[in-house]
Parts: C-alpha cells; sequence; structure tokens
C-alpha cells in the first residue's frame, strides 16, 4: 500500500499556501530568474508553491522508494525548499519539469543531500508522465546546462543499485561508472554515475 493510500486525507499546512499580495510577487520575481531550459517537448523551469503538492504526490508515495523514502509529508516540505533554497545559495537547484500535455510531469535537480560531496543531477517523475522519453529529454538539457554554462567538468547521479529504471536511463545517457567516486562515497549500495563532456 503506498503512503498516498494509507493518508486519505492530506492535510496542506498553511505554508503550502499561495498567499496572494506583495510576498508572492516578490516569490515569482525571485522565480523568474532560474533560467528557463527548453527542449523539443519540454519546458524546465523554476519552481512554484502550486508545484509542492505534485512534489509530494512523488516523494509520499512508493515512487521515492529509491530516494529515503516513502516521506511524510513535513519530510517532502523540507526536500521541497531545500531543493528550491539551492538556487539562492549555489546558482543551482530544482527545475519543474513542464510537458505539453502535463504540466509538473516531474522534477530535476542539480543539487545537494547534506552528505553528497558533489552536487547531484536528479531526476523523478510523476508516473502518469513515464515511459514517454521525458527523463532523458530533461536529464540532457540540465546536463548540458551544467558542463556548458556553469562551465563544470563533470556532473553526478546517484543511483541505487537496484533501481533498475534509473540504471538503464544512466546507460542511455552516456554516463560511466565511477568507482572512484564510489570508494570515496563509501555505500556499496549506491552506484556514482559520472556525466562529463567526452561521454556526449
Amino acid at each position: 500500500m503506498t503512503a498516498a493510500a494509507r493518508d486519505t486525507t492530506i492535510v496542506t499546512a498553511a505554508c503550502e499556501q499561495h498567499r496572494p499580495g506583495p510576498a508572492s510577487r516578490a516569490a515569482a520575481r525571485l522565480g523568474g530568474k532560474v533560467p528557463v531550459l527548453d527542449t523539443r517537448r519540454l519546458q524546465l523551469r523554476g519552481p512554484r508553491i502550486y508545484d509542492f503538492g505534485p512534489f509530494a504526490e512523488i516523494m509520499c508515495s512508493d515512487r521515492a522508494e529509491y530516494m529515503g523514502g516513502p516521506l511524510s509529508r513535513r519530510e517532502a516540505w523540507e526536500a521541497f525548499t531545500n531543493y528550491t533554497a539551492s538556487w539562492m545559495l549555489h546558482g543551482h537547484g530544482l527545475w519543474t519539469i513542464d510537458a505539453q500535455t502535463t504540466p509538473t510531469a516531474g522534477f530535476v535537480t542539480l543539487g545537494y543531500e547534506y552528505d553528497d560531496p558533489e552536487a547531484e543531477l536528479g531526476i523523478f517523475l510523476r508516473e502518469d508522465a513515464e515511459s514517454q522519453g521525458y527523463a532523458d529529454e530533461a536529464l540532457t538539457a540540465v546536463r548540458d546546462h551544467a558542463l556548458t554554462v556553469l562551465k563544470w567538468d563533470s556532473v553526478v547521479s546517484y543511483v541505487d543499485a537496484e533501481n533498475a529504471r534509473c540504471l538503464r536511463l544512466m546507460h542511455r545517457s552516456g554516463a560511466r561508472l565511477d568507482t572512484a567516486a564510489m570508494q570515496t562515497l563509501g555505500d556499496d549500495s549506491v552506484l556514482v554515475f559520472r556525466h562529463e563532456q567526452e561521454a556526449r
């Protein structure tokens, strides 16, 4: 049974609510500073308050199995705000994926978990957005942004060794398994894939 099925009444906290006024307009102006990445079928844009519902839908369900979940709604909010705050602190963070027929289809991030030695390129989709090639398209756009616009030499993805769907994505992307980074990480259950210019 998924977390969503167990929680039949979703109670939204005050922090999740849109509050019209000068503060929300200031938030919109800040959000407008996040670079928008357009692909053939997707637009990757900065997160907005109403994106938290779909984010929580993913993170509070079994879809978050390989991301430390399912999370509670409070934990999902903490993750959402952490990824979003990364824009202010590091100049990279969470993008919302809008597909042509599926607004807020999922999310892609260049962000940090607290113990991560490097910023991670991570992606997670809503169930109805799977199997349409959106993950490949979004991953390519953000990888290219990291390597060209941010001028990084490489970027990593941390993948649970049992996450078959994500492992297939890594292989399709041309990322290489970085055994040295895995030794530094010291967790046999996590594989480190490195995306580099040469891999493209």
